[in-house]
């Protein structure tokens, strides 16, 4: 955390150098660059300057030309003086803090352990920042944990459990189907080719190629055909 922190400061400082106010002679030229996205643009025409573009081509303000300005927009603006005396004052309280810290954890360090002795819970909350990080952890961390943990439990038990089961299914369905293949559709084509082997040996006696043997055949078979005329007649 320490690595932002002076990232930002660095930041800090050099932004703070190229927007110097006007109260300290500079011409406040981020300000003035940014001014666009917090300002609604006038309908002044498309010649008109931008209010950056008048403010940077300006010479730094005195007290009497702010005084005019104000007049002339008719927006409230604290003088020159008010301004640098509210910076001072912002400086003043800033040197107390440091001479203060100074000398209660640095010259009179039982100083300070006795403040916290007596100020416990102020000194509990001031040291834990407001259990900002403790309620940040509660909620945002904990709860991003807890449903990504959910999450991963639904994929893990459903979303993979419904793949790896479509994944067996399809095996299972093919082990049937390929049963169904090799004991029925290839039983029953096989089935047809035994029986025509076999009864070829029937039909292989019968063929014996003497034309004596045919004649008798034709006998008998007419012999059969006359016999059950005239039986049913």
């Amino acid at each position: 955390m320490t690595l932002p922190l002076m990232a930002l400061a660095v930041g800090a400082i050099v932004a703070g150098f190229l927007s110097i106010p006007p109260a300290l002679g500079g011409s406040a030229a981020l300000e003035h660059f940014l001014s666009p996205s917090f300002t609604a643009a006038g309908g002044e025409g498309h010649g008109a300057e931008t209010p950056a573009a008048e403010a940077a081509a300006a010479p730094a303000p005195t007290e009497a030309a702010e005084t005019a300005a104000e007049a002339a927009h008719g927006e409230p603006h604290i003088t020159l003086w008010a301004e640098r005396g509210l910076m001072a004052f912002s400086v003043m309280i800033a040197l107390i803090g440091i001479f203060t810290a100074y000398r209660f954890y640095v010259l009179n360090p039982e100083t300070a352990e006795r403040l916290k002795e007596r100020y416990a819970g102020a000194h509990n909350l001031l040291f834990n920042k407001y259990f900002v990080d403790e309620l940040y952890n509660a909620t945002f961390i904990r709860g991003t944990m807890k449903s990504s943990f959910g999450l991963w439990t639904f994929d893990r038990r459903v979303v993979d459990g419904a793949v790896n089961g479509s994944g067996w299914m399809t095996v299972f369905a093919s082990w049937v189907s390929s049963l169904i293949d090799r004991y029925i559709v290839d039983g029953a084509v096989n089935l047809v080719g035994r029986s025509s082997e076999e009864s070829s040996f029937v039909f292989r006696r019968v063929q014996t190629g003497l034309v004596q043997n045919y004649a008798l055949l034709m006998l008998a078979g007419v012999a059969a055909f006359v016999s059950i005329y005239l039986l049913v007649r």
